[in-house]
């Protein structure tokens, strides 16, 4: 079983077609599957899109909160909500291409642990606004020196997991927020669990997304769970 959760605060433009396009990408694997729509207190008629996706199609399982609990806390929930082999999430916007999905899953069939897809690698094609992109690629460089891995994109929202994975780890990682991309892969490096990061395409979908305020919150977020985590590991 595949289970694919989609975190989703104020999708609505975006969320049925990417839980379609995944129902269609996740088909061609061969795998039963399951997607879980991480609705985390969306104000915009998100939840009312979710719960017509999921009294639509079976594969899929509305998870709604009533007020925002954040990225880390909607994924750690989702992925406790199903039972599977293998355990991924793809952000709503589909700012990855789809044609590398069954380059995703399959290189946890192959025998790893942690696959992402980059945009930092060589070989990737990303278009994003600088406003986003600079900070992003200061906050990578920091991470790899201050938690000496090398992993290149730490916060795409294109990852999978193994089973095992997700089962020592989801329960540990602190962050209920957009660090939860990077503490758990930091934490995957300390238990040297294996890994594999590989090219993507990748192209920024909605505007506001890359506003400062936006820019501002994830890196406070990203400073203290930083923080956090160095506290934490250092015990």
């Amino acid at each position: 079983m595949i289970v694919i959760a989609v975190p989703a605060c104020n999708e609505a433009k975006n969320l049925r077609k990417c839980v379609e396009t995944l129902l269609n990408e996740a088909s061609r694997l061969g795998e039963d599957f399951h997607i879980v729509i991480a609705e985390d207190g969306s104000t915009d008629g998100t939840d009312i899109i979710a719960q017509e996706l999921e009294q639509t199609y079976t594969q899929v399982t509305h998870l709604h909160s009533p007020h925002k609990l954040g990225k880390g806390s909607a994924l750690k929930r989702a992925f406790n909500e199903v039972e599977g082999d293998i355990y991924a999430f793809i952000d709503s916007d589909l700012a990855t291409d789809m044609k590398f999905f069954p380059k995703l899953i399959n290189s946890i069939r192959e025998g790893n642990d942690l696959a992402l897809g980059s945009r930092y690698m060589e070989g990737a094609e990303a278009h994003r606004a600088v406003l986003r992109e600079i900070p992003s690629k200061i906050y990578n460089m920091l991470i790899r020196l201050l938690f000496k891995d090398s992993v290149l994109d730490h916060q795409i929202g294109f990852k999978a997991f193994s089973n095992r994975l997700i089962k020592d780890i989801l329960n540990e990682c602190n962050s209920t927020g957009w660090f939860w991309d990077t503490e758990i892969i930091i934490r995957s490096v300390n238990k040297n669990y294996k890994i594999v990061e590989f090219p993507v395409d990748w192209k920024e979908k909605s505007n506001d997304k890359g506003s400062l305020k936006m820019v501002i919150d994830v890196t406070m977020q990203n400073v203290i769970g930083i923080l956090e985590l160095k506290r934490l590991l250092q015990k």
